[in-house]
């Protein structure tokens, strides 16, 4: 794993952590967004990563 990968899943677990709290403090809105923007980041990020394995 490169250095750029572990960054951006170290912001998407970030970002999981402030839905989670979002959700505590009932900012539902705010929560679901970041939620959502922390799984669309680990995915993408995980794709790119794996990206020349997926062919095979």
């Amino acid at each position: 794993m490169n250095k750029t990968t572990l960054y951006v899943t170290i912001i998407a677990i970030i970002l999981m952590f402030v839905s989670l709290v979002s959700w505590i403090v009932n900012q539902m809105t705010f929560a679901i967004l970041s939620a959502n923007l922390g799984v669309l980041i680990l995915a993408v990020a995980t794709l790119w990563d794996n990206r020349n394995h997926l062919t095979k």
